[in-house]
């Protein structure tokens, strides 16, 4: 039923688009033409202007499929600059060495699933001091209240506003929570977990960013759908802010930051902590079968999705959409996108003791599969993308180097060698799936697709 929901939103998506017309010299019927789109951003208009605002100048076109960026200028004389690699000699195998997911830090080895716990652990431990900061503790009480709901324009679901209160006096902060479930399901259902850029508003509109956000596709299916604008969990630099601007909303529950500490929280860890509240949501919901669950993501949002699950295991099925530098890909690479870049635009998503790295990632001990891996033995969907400034090769390198854990605890991984070509469905396959695209950042139809299609595999949804 659903690849059938699936065509006519592509057809919606399609027609919405604008095209130039002629008709032929002896026919009536007007012959479509394609037409010239310009560039297809990778990010929006507001993001570049955020980033441009905290370095002095971008060499290259950060953003478009046509070009990458160069070079970030740090000063206003232009003459300090992070120079971007694209030069696979220098970020190739042999450059570097990845650590064995399956190997603790003193040596041992792990031999059965049963070692398991115990190395993931580890592990995490080492992303929250090195990486993004302390996951900070669920909140001892919460409070959730309905502020809104009403069926959907075309009768299928029903929609709700929920306010999550984290204390039970219900002073402090909130976050909003767009829900819809289906209608006509029968029992409880399964459910997708989200964090927008939008707001609520468009993603009831079901839009966001350039591409649609087709939950209406999800409810037809028989999931439900959650999703907060991220910026409510925690701020996002304003042009011109201070990094310490960030930190607000549900940071205040936690307390003041030790300026002297090196593993403060960082923005992307604060997202992920809103993504397993929403979770918690989740599990308070009539119609919701919260133990089934997928939670999604792009670009940082990706991040914030790949965490959560990682530290989580509550949650079933991850899917990182389009996950930049310190997400999926392999930060040794040192290609494209690069820790030492984001020092500078991007410093507020990290903990400070990353930053010992940005010289020289490749003294980092540790790297990006490690994160990966700590999902296993749960279902790990990476939705992967062609640009240089993404490092498509890192990516499916990471995925290779994660795979082992799998093979270890579930007895089967990424089973391939051969890099799949854009839009191959080949490995796509729990418990761990690996597609790839060209074309526009973040989510598309394609990737929603590929999606459910995941989902229904883990969940055996016919």
């Amino acid at each position: 039923m659903y690849q059938n929901v699936f065509a006519v939103c592509l057809v919606i998506f399609a027609t919405s688009q604008s095209v130039s017309a002629t008709s032929g010299a002896n026919s009536g019927i007007g012959v479509a033409k394609p037409r010239d789109c310009g560039p297809c951003p990778w990010v929006t208009d507001e993001e570049r202007e955020a980033v441009r605002s905290r370095v002095f100048g971008i060499e290259g076109q950060p953003g478009t499929p046509e070009g990458d960026a160069k070079r970030f200028y740090t000063n206003r004389e232009k003459t300090a600059f992070v120079e971007f690699n694209y030069d696979e000699d220098k970020a190739g195998e042999g450059t570097y060495t990845l650590e064995d997911p399956l190997t603790f830090v003193d040596g041992r080895k792990v031999k059965s699933p049963a070692d398991w716990p115990a190395r993931r652990k580890e592990i995490l431990k080492i992303f929250e001091r090195e990486v993004y900061g302390r996951l900070p503790p669920k909140p001892a009480e919460m409070v959730f209240e309905v502020v809104s709901e009403k069926m959907s324009e075309d009768r299928f679901a029903t929609t709700r506003v929920y306010r999550q209160y984290f204390r039970k006096d219900k002073s402090g902060p909130v976050v909003d929570w767009f829900v819809a479930v289906p209608r006509h399901a029968k029992g409880k259902v399964p459910v997708f977990l989200h964090l927008n850029y939008a707001g609520l508003d468009k993603v009831a509109a079901r839009r966001t960013n350039h591409f649609p956000l087709p939950w209406d596709m999800l409810i037809a299916t028989g999931y439900a759908f959650m999703s907060a604008k991220y910026t409510q969990i925690t701020s996002d630099l304003n042009h011109g802010d201070s990094v310490t601007n960030a930190f607000n909303g549900v940071c205040e529950l936690w307390g003041a930051r030790d300026p002297r500490a090196t593993d403060n929280t960082g923005t992307l860890m604060a997202w992920a902590w809103g993504l397993m509240r929403g979770l918690d949501l989740a599990e308070a919901i009539d119609e919701i079968d919260a133990g089934r669950n997928v939670v999604i993501g792009s670009s940082r949002l990706g991040k914030a999705a790949l965490l959560a699950a990682a530290y989580d295991e509550r949650f079933k099925v991850c899917i990182p959409n389009q996950t930049g530098a310190v997400g999926v890909q392999l930060m040794k690479r040192n290609y494209g996108e690069t820790l030492k870049g984001q020092r500078y635009s991007l410093p507020h998503w990290y903990c400070s003791a990353v930053w010992k790295y940005a010289d020289d990632p490749k003294s980092a001990p540790f790297d990006q599969h490690l994160l990966l891996a700590c999902i296993a033995p749960r279902a790990l969907l990476l939705e992967c993308y062609h640009k240089k400034w993404f490092d498509p090769t890192g990516e499916w390198l990471a995925a290779k180097a994660a795979s082992p854990v799998w093979e270890v605890l579930v007895g089967r991984g990424l089973g391939a060698e051969t890099w799949p070509e854009p839009y191959s469905t080949d490995l796509l396959r729990p418990p761990c799936g690996y597609v790839r695209r060209t074309e526009c950042h973040g989510l598309s139809p394609y990737d929603w697709k590929w999606a459910i299609d995941f989902a229904n595999m883990v969940y055996d949804k016919k």
